[in-house]
């Protein structure tokens, strides 16, 4: 996974080593170099610095409605020219929804996929989420910040310049939080901080380490980044679907080359047949004191091999039965009752199990690991099979 931190001055863009976040790179956007990752995440997380967050209520309804309705009234809603958004359902009830709504500046996110192709963009306030409700306090970017959570559910947060808030400030921050204050039983400072405060009762204190990186870096590698995936664009989908086509055709021209080739070899084992069926004869009209070469178990053998030959033609119409929709077979390589077939899908384990269910299949087994391309969200991998013969 590449992950590319959003700020006022630019972009820092790390690189996971052992699950540790390593910078990369860091500047300007106009003075970085486009970020290459083959086929890993690559994952936006935009600042506090650069982030508006709000909460609505809106009528129940489900959240792709409720996404819709956001949009039309974001102009309304916070006071960015072009916002880019991200929501989420805070709490709901019978009678209302209740939305969390964090939105940023849109202009420059072009130039950011120009530097940084990334496939999903993470608010860093959502990118900090833990799995008990906890308090995090931490500093970067000459700012305190502190964020609150409780499972998804994103409590509450603030920043202020260090050195701006102090123990009142904490006292009014977790006061703030209302209901929500009572499940608060874990407070987590990373590094030292520039302000002392009376630990709340039944809360437990832990002070970690902070590295040269957010904190939220440190929580990334386990977040579900389903609901944070880009939208592709229209242009780069019609792409693929070319890419696609052409790849259909090229396999309908090797079928094409491959049922020629097994005609001219069909003719050629023929010619043979008949050129060793006229030798016999003279060879049997020959001198009886001659030594005649026996051909009976070549012409045997050859009869055998074409007997029991399976036909591309044949093979490549189960793989067309077989496969899932969706799938595309790349490259096929058939050697005798072996087969081996580079395959693209976005399940894996779905072609595994279609082509072993199919007929003239006695095993298939995935062949490596699947690699998956980022761009189109399938897996490219190699199937090897035993056909029956």
């Amino acid at each position: 996974m590449i992950a590319g931190y959003w700020h006022r001055d630019g972009l820092d863009v790390y690189r996971y080593v052992d699950k540790k976040p390593v910078k990369q790179a860091s500047g300007n956007l106009d003075e970085l170099k486009p970020v290459r990752g083959g086929f890993g995440k690559k994952v936006l997380i935009v600042s506090r610095e650069l982030l508006v967050h709000t909460a609505k209520r809106y009528p129940p309804a489900p959240l792709k409605r409720l996404t819709k309705a956001v949009a039309l009234e974001m102009g309304d809603i916070v006071p960015i020219s072009k916002p880019a958004f991200h929501c989420r359902v805070h709490e709901s009830s019978a009678a209302y929804v209740t939305l969390d709504i964090w939105a940023w500046e849109s202009e420059s996110v072009g130039r950011l996929r120009e530097v940084f192709p990334f496939d999903y963009i993470v608010p860093e306030d959502l990118a900090c989420s833990s799995d008990v409700p906890e308090v995090k306090v931490f500093q970067y970017r000459g700012m305190t910040n502190i964020l609150a959570h409780s499972g998804p559910r994103f409590l509450g947060g603030t920043s202020c310049a260090e050195g701006g808030i102090d123990e009142k400030g904490m006292e009014r921050f977790l006061s703030g939080l209302g209901r929500d204050r009572p499940d608060i039983k874990k407070i987590k400072i990373y590094g030292s901080v520039p302000f002392q405060f009376k630990t709340p009762e039944s809360v437990e204190i832990s002070r970690v380490a902070q590295g040269n990186y957010p904190p939220c870096m440190d929580s990334l590698a386990g977040l579900n980044f389903d609901e944070f995936k880009v939208k592709r664009d229209k242009g780069l989908s019609l792409k693929i679907d070319l890419l696609f086509r052409i790849l259909i055709y090229l396999v309908l021209g090797y079928g094409l080359m491959v049922y020629l080739t097994l005609k001219n070899y069909d003719q050629a084992a023929g010619d043979i047949t008949k050129k060793i069926s006229a030798i016999d004869p003279k060879v049997s009209h020959g001198d009886a004191d001659k030594k005649v070469e026996d051909y009976s178990e070549i012409i045997k053998t050859v009869n055998e091999k074409l007997a029991t030959r399976v036909s591309p033609l044949k093979v490549m119409d189960t793989l067309a039965k077989a496969l899932p929709t969706g799938s595309s077979i790349n490259r096929m390589v058939l050697n005798e009752n072996k087969l081996e077939v580079s395959v693209s899908s976005k399940d894996p384990l779905s072609v595994v199990k279609a082509l072993g269910e199919a007929e003239g299949m006695k095993t298939v087994r995935l062949k490596g690991a699947p690699g998956k391309d980022a761009a189109t969200g399938s897996y490219n991998f190699n199937v090897t099979a035993e056909l029956s013969r």
